[in-house]
């Protein structure tokens, strides 16, 4: 900032610039791991960013030639994923003469730089790019007076989201204007500043590409579903082209899982999901990657991913069993079926109290006397407000 008084040119930089470096390396080493975890299949959505604060100067002569004052800055961008963002920034600083003195200070910013959420992979709710904990780095170019300088800010932030397309977050922030050496009367520290106001964020509510076909280990081939669920080609009518055929398709108009009969992986739209889990025999242990040909965890997931996208959608998990054996047996391992589910999805982050549970034993055969393997399975059914689990058959 430029003053009047005549000072030293000798270089009495503060240590700001080395500490604000040393932070921003460590900020941008949290950042990195998450980062790494980006979806490739991530939209960019563009951003606005509006910031209002008061400011304060941190150091001689402009904390004592200047009051404290306002800050506003306005910051477009693009956000490249849950955890990053690019965005270009103008800025300006304005703090009134103090007492004794006639001159204002002020200032003008335009810079480039990054925002960053090092935890965005780990929330729940990823769908807006102002929401939780994110800070970002700026650097470009300042006016101040009739000089041009160098300058940089970090900014600390936590977003509360107030609707799909708007965030809002206290902030706090430290900036730097880096003063040239050997310019005539003017002193050669850096100016620096701290601002601390609201900063608001308006945006494209961050959404993954939805699957148009979801193809599973579990697709067309010599496997025991593939023998159960007949998949096309085989000379059938596969109107929706998802591979399973329309006779044995609960959704024909619908492209979805051979594994889920046909229907896309969505528990929450109300209508009964069936999920073929191929349990063995006696038994209520998911099939694992290694040594099954059913591996479930896609499938899970993405029955986990639509629960946890709609804050209102409780599920019912209603294990099933086939003939074989004692009833007695059948109704106790349909209950382990579909607590064996539970305890997967919960493992997802979704609450147990919005997975209720029942077993229903060997009832509500899919094909009686045809197929115990469609009969060793899973069903979810979206319970509305108040409701329990159902005990009938109905899969209307």
């Amino acid at each position: 900032m430029k003053t009047n008084q005549s000072m030293t040119t000798a270089s009495r930089r503060p240590q700001g610039l080395r500490t604000l470096a040393t932070l921003g390396a460590g900020l941008c080493v949290l950042a990195s791991a998450p980062l790494m975890e980006q979806p490739a299949s991530a939209e960019n959505a563009f951003t606005l960013q509006v910031e209002t604060a008061a400011a304060f100067w941190l150091d001689d002569p402009q904390s004592d030639r200047f009051t404290p004052g306002f800050y506003g800055a306005i910051r477009p961008g693009i956000a490249l994923g849950r955890v990053v963002g690019l965005q270009l920034s103008y800025s300006m600083l304005y703090t009134p003469a103090a007492k004794g003195f006639t001159e204002d200070g002020s200032a003008h910013m335009l810079m480039v730089g990054a925002r960053f959420r090092p935890f965005a992979t780990m929330q729940s709710d990823d769908s807006h790019y102002g929401g939780g904990l994110w800070f970002d780095v700026n650097a470009g170019y300042a006016r101040t007076g009739d000089l041009d300088r160098f300058a940089f800010d970090v900014g600390l932030g936590y977003g509360f989201q107030v609707s799909p397309s708007f965030a809002i977050a206290p902030v706090v922030r430290y900036g730097q204007i880096v003063q040239g050496n050997n310019v005539p009367l003017t002193d050669p520290n850096d100016a620096q500043y701290l601002t601390a106001g609201l900063n608001f964020t308006f945006g494209e509510a961050y959404e993954a590409p939805e699957e148009v076909v979801a193809q599973d280990p579990i697709e067309c081939g010599p496997q025991k579903v593939a023998e159960a669920v007949p998949c096309a080609p085989t000379g059938c009518s596969d109107r929706d082209k998802d591979g399973v055929c329309d006779d044995f398709d609960n959704c024909p108009d619908f492209a979805g899982r051979v594994g889920a009969h046909g229907c896309p992986i969505n528990p929450c739209n109300g209508k009964p999901l069936v999920v073929l889990v191929q349990f063995e025999y006696n038994s209520a242990a998911l099939p694992a990657q290694a040594d099954r040909a059913q591996y479930m965890d896609p499938m899970l997931d993405a029955v986990a991913e639509a629960i946890a996208k709609d804050p209102s959608c409780n599920v019912c998990i209603m294990g099933f069993a086939s003939q074989d054996g004692p009833k007695d047996r059948n109704l106790t391992l349909s209950r382990e079926r579909a607590n064996a589910v539970q305890h997967y999805i919960t493992g997802r982050g979704i609450k147990a109290s919005r997975l209720p549970t029942v077993g229903m034993g060997e009832r509500c055969l899919l094909q009686p006397q045809e197929s115990d393997i469609l009969n060793r399975r899973v069903e979810f059914r979206r319970l509305n407000e108040g409701q329990t689990c159902p005990t009938d058959c109905d899969r209307q």
